[in-house]
């Protein structure tokens, strides 16, 4: 299965009938007649408009002093200052840190292979060769030589998914761009085998160093690129952490300033890992049932409304952005189950709930969302567009 952005229609989720012994319907029949009608918008090219001018206000944008040191875009000596040379020998050194840099990316060049006409096109891809020229990523690896574990593994996950896009796209640029970063996505692949296997214990946070949401976008990768090694690595770690995890604690949900939901994450990547008959035993020993009052916090849209100081914009964002994240999630494990489970429907409801709320927040967060939202609208674009194909084919 390769994630790709299709087109998508708006989704209506009513109420289906299913048979009256069908296991677990009732209960999830009268809990879906309690929530509230919601659609999944239309990714539409006006929408695509909106969202690429959040990626093409922030390339540009250089990053902030970061609060741990480091040498990507800042020098450190007796004095920060920024790298004289940075527009010439760095890629990624806007929108507020390099892994959102990153996706950023892939969000402009998302949008470009599905909407090739659409009128910020010039602009999207004169920004593709001013960041991903050969010096820039010349000077991108020989950062990463002696960068350690910096942007491990989400920031690299990410970059892999920005060569997916490139490779698989039949455009004559995007060839170009895809064999300037072609060495750059060999060495990082590389590391990424070596940090999964040296790896003890899996990072469960909803926040970048996530295990499960790492591995989930590295699959998306290894669905286009055919990196053996790569998959394999991914397709053991995953089983060595997560294949006998049992009775996530959904209480827990959100913490903090959380983006993601790290049992639905979790659940995510496992609907990649196993087939259509074994994943549902999975999932019902993993989550609570979806009527329940243990699985109410994972339903919930976060309300940041009454957030208003400056300071707290990142992790308001967050929460907001949790709302695209989880509607993915939502997606992505309905599409693994089989169609006549009971649970789909109100899994893609939730779904629309969510998208719903996140994009009614859209613009509370200023910068501090903007410079990364437009990735996780996307994502949940995308996995909609799943969604919808995979009804049709039913």
């Amino acid at each position: 299965m390769r994630l790709v952005l299709l087109p998508v229609v708006v989704l209506t989720f009513g109420i289906p009938t299913f048979a009256a012994d069908e296991t677990g319907s009732q209960p999830l029949l009268k809990y879906l007649a309690t929530l509230p009608a919601a659609e999944i918008p239309a990714f539409t090219q006006e929408r695509a408009m909106a969202l690429a001018a959040m990626p093409l206000a922030c390339l540009d944008h250089p990053q902030s002093v970061p609060e741990q040191r480091t040498d990507y875009l800042w020098v450190h000596e007796s004095k920060a200052h920024m790298l004289d040379t940075y527009a010439s020998t760095r890629s990624f050194y806007g929108c507020s840190d390099w892994h959102s840099a990153v996706n950023s990316t892939w969000t402009l060049i998302t949008i470009l292979k599905q909407y090739p006409e659409i009128p910020v096109g010039k602009l999207i891809r004169e920004k593709l060769r001013e960041h991903l020229a050969k010096k820039n990523i010349d000077g991108e690896m020989e950062f990463f030589k002696t960068a350690k574990n910096f942007e491990v593994p989400y920031g690299y996950a990410w970059f892999l998914k920005v060569y997916a896009e490139l490779v698989s796209w039949n455009d004559p640029e995007a060839k170009d761009w895809a064999q300037n970063i072609a060495p750059m996505a060999e060495q990082f692949s590389k590391k990424l085998v070596e940090y999964f296997t040296d790896l003890q214990f899996p990072s469960r946070p909803g926040m970048h160093p996530n295990t499960a949401n790492a591995l989930g976008l590295l699959l998306d990768y290894t669905t286009t690129v055919p990196d053996a090694a790569l998959k394999e690595t991914v397709l053991k770690t995953a089983n060595r952490f997560f294949a006998t995890d049992r009775g996530c604690p959904t209480a827990y949900e959100p913490a903090g300033t959380e983006f993601l939901s790290p049992c639905l994450a979790e659940a995510r990547l496992m609907s990649l890992i196993l087939d259509r008959e074994h994943f549902p035993t999975w999932l019902d020993s993993f989550l609570p049932a979806i009527y329940s009052d243990a699985f109410r916090p994972l339903t919930k849209t976060v309300d940041v409304s009454t957030v208003k100081k400056k300071d707290l914009e990142g992790g308001k964002s967050h929460l907001i952005g949790l709302g695209f994240s989880r509607a993915q999630e939502f997606l992505d494990i309905a599409n693994a189950l089989p169609a006549n489970d009971p649970r789909v429907p109100v899994l893609r409801r939730l779904a629309a709930i969510h998208v719903t709320g996140a994009y009614q927040a859209l613009a509370e967060a200023g910068y501090a969302g903007s410079h990364w939202f437009a990735t996780y609208a996307v994502l949940s674009a995308q996995a909609a567009a799943r969604s919808e194909k995979l009804a049709a084919a039913r």
